[in-house]
């Protein structure tokens, strides 16, 4: 399904998505949130009906103009069009939850605009369940440098990312382009007044086994995709957001659980979304296509429902224990 409206980059998301279409074999759905505005004269008697039907008449010829262009990207494939009433909130996210992929445009926002635009597709990606891409506007004239062709994930710690890695590995074979994963880490802060911390090389470790556990499930069930493991040292928005300059698709977590976190977006997932110039996909921790699970050998029976920040944070004690030998606390 995509989202359009009369701005933004309504024609690029209508093209990608009709494209995506045929490549999954399946129809694409075109919607546009019709809410027309009531205006009244200084003596409060509203407007006739004409201009209503004015309105209606434009967003008609929009959905029009939206069939014809996924037409003449792919001929083949089924094209519905909707005209939907309500919030765009409210009714993009009822027409998801019955959609394999929502597609929305962005209009390329930055800084304190995007903040005080609250874009739609900030907002949807923040709410939605399954995965929600959105393309950026095109380049006004500015042809962008060559890179080579990827998938871009980012990868964040704990298992939420299993979601947005699964979609990363799909996208990436679909494409028949490798999969460049990112995962940043910055060394420990100290915990104390007396600055005592583990060394660096104890959190590069334990960023680079989060890394390589969060690819090992999805390997073996994808051989055909060529994996590019890449380990940062820097802030993971900026470092994620420098790696996908170029790319093909570009997927990130919402980092979201639960009503009220998902109110906004993870500042990887928002950083991207603002100053990222390719296709971003975001995909939530609670997306229909969980990871594989091979049985651990690590973790007994009891521990396996223990949070993930408990996880973690053992994770981190055996590390400092195994560098600091006698020195570290049981």
């Amino acid at each position: 399904m995509v989202g359009i409206d009369a701005a933004g980059s309504a024609g690029a998301a209508v093209e990608w998505a009709a494209a995506e279409s045929a490549t999954r074999g399946c129809g694409l759905r075109i919607v546009h949130v019709f809410r027309p505005s009531l205006p009244a004269d200084p003596y409060g008697v509203v407007a006739p009906m004409d201009s209503y039907l004015a309105a209606h008449a434009a967003a008609d010829a929009v959905l029009a103009e939206s069939v014809e262009r996924a037409r003449t990207v792919a001929s083949d494939i089924e094209v519905s069009a909707h005209l939907l009433g309500g919030t765009t909130l409210g009714a993009l996210l009822a027409e998801a939850g019955r959609a394999r992929l929502l597609v929305l445009g962005s209009r390329g926002l930055c800084g304190l605009r995007a903040l005080l635009a609250r874009s739609v597709s900030a907002q949807v990606a923040a709410h939605a369940s399954g995965p929600v891409v959105v393309i950026p506007p095109p380049a006004d004239g500015v042809r962008p440098a060559w890179s080579p062709p990827r998938v871009v994930v980012g990868v964040g710690n704990g298992g939420s990312c299993a979601p947005a890695v699964g979609f990363a590995f799909r996208a990436a074979r679909q494409r028949g382009i490798p999969l460049v994963a990112v995962h940043a880490w910055t060394p420990d802060v100290p915990a104390d007044l007396e600055a005592v911390h583990a060394p660096a090389s104890v959190a590069e470790a334990v960023g680079r086994r989060t890394l390589e556990r969060a690819l090992q499930p999805w390997r073996a069930s994808f051989p055909d995709v060529e994996v590019v493991a890449e380990l940062v040292r820097g802030e993971p928005a900026r470092t994620v957001g420098a790696r996908s300059r170029g790319a093909a698709l570009v997927v990130v977590g919402s980092g979201h659980r639960g009503h009220v976190r998902a109110a906004v977006l993870g500042s990887v997932s928002r950083s991207v979304l603002q100053h990222g110039g390719s296709p971003v996909a975001v995909v939530g921790d609670v997306g229909r296509d969980p990871a594989p699970t091979p049985p651990s050998r690590e973790a007994p029976q009891g521990n396996r429902a223990a949070p993930s920040w408990v996880r973690a944070t053992g994770s981190v004690l055996r590390e400092a224990r195994h560098a600091f030998g006698r020195r570290a606390s049981p």
